[in-house]
């Protein structure tokens, strides 16, 4: 039997994954003509689709209460339009890498408010895996020619903050009582409902679509947004905030495998001590002193069943 703790790391591994390959669709749909607000009003818009399609499958209940509804709302706006908002508004004053990196300031704000909040333990073995992740991804984003411009600095780190917020709100006791696949209903709804209003309220509603440019949003509404945040919220439930922000990490090692397999980029000294680097990190999350006590009681308990 698989335990709950290796369980929750798989499906977090799994959606970092999933997360990672983001860029890559986001980029050809881009080429495609698509702003971002449309991206994400299509990428959010068929992720609503393929989760009704489940619930209704699967008679998955997903009706709520008062409070978990506007927890649901609170997580929504902060984390689907308000960290893509602040992330993407950075780009206009630095460059996107150093935007990144900035933004991934926030597996130690999710730590940090995980022990205060929830009494996470603050170890020493997840401080020295931030550490080791922190330097990767620097290495992975920050180019050599990088302009400094403080309000573009502000606001990255203001969308890992937004994105902190997010994680430890979905972490909330009150949600863990209701299906992952029901969270996922109201929030990808929600966002839908959202970046609808939006694009009305601008006028930029595109419907261009191309059969390369429908196939890129598809593939990007399901393995990048309904399998990744699905996967996501049921990993956290196992293994909590603290530790799913920091397995979170693998998410541009993904981007950075994809960008050498796909769009045919070098692999530099730079990058290779970054991948090393961040696999180390994840390594030392996933290898908890829980998981080896598990693996040998399974191993004592098969040798029992041998003898018997």
């Amino acid at each position: 039997m698989i335990g709950t703790k290796t369980k929750g790391t798989f499906m977090i591994l799994l959606s970092a994954i999933f997360f990672g390959l983001m860029p890559f669709f986001a980029l050809k749909i881009y080429a495609e003509g698509f702003d971002v607000n449309n991206l994400l009003l299509y990428r959010f818009g068929f992720a609503f689709l393929w989760i009704v399609l489940f619930c209704l499958y699967k008679r998955i209940d997903i009706r709520i209460n008062k409070k978990q509804f506007f927890l649901l709302l609170f997580v929504t706006i902060i984390g689907t339009m308000m960290t893509t908002y602040t992330l993407f508004l950075s780009y206009q004053y630095i460059s996107s890498g150093l935007a990144s990196t900035l933004h991934f300031v926030y597996p130690i704000l999710t730590i940090a408010l995980a022990s205060l909040i929830y009494k996470e333990k603050f170890t020493v073995r997840k401080m020295t895996a931030l550490f080791l992740s922190i330097i990767g991804i620097g290495l992975l984003s920050i180019g050599s020619e990088s302009d400094l411009n403080m309000i573009g600095i502000i606001w990255a780190l203001v969308s890992g903050l937004l994105y902190a917020i997010y994680i430890i709100g979905m972490a909330h006791k009150e949600l863990k009582k209701i299906s992952p696949f029901s969270v996922a209903f109201w929030i990808f709804g929600m966002t839908t409902l959202l970046f609808f209003c939006k694009c009305i309220l601008t006028d930029q509603i595109n419907t261009n679509f191309t059969p390369s440019s429908l196939f890129y949003i598809l593939n990007l509404s399901v393995w990048s947004t309904f399998l990744a945040v699905v996967l996501f919220y049921k990993g956290m439930k196992y293994i909590g905030p603290g530790k799913a922000s920091l397995l979170s990490t693998l998410e541009p090692l993904t981007g950075v495998i994809v960008g050498i397999l796909v769009f045919n980029e070098k692999m530099d000294l730079k990058s290779s001590l970054a991948i090393v680097l961040i696999l180390t990190s994840v390594l030392s999350v996933v290898q908890t002193k829980e998981n080896k006590f598990h693996l040998l009681f399974h191993k004592i308990r098969q040798n029992k069943l041998k003898k018997a």
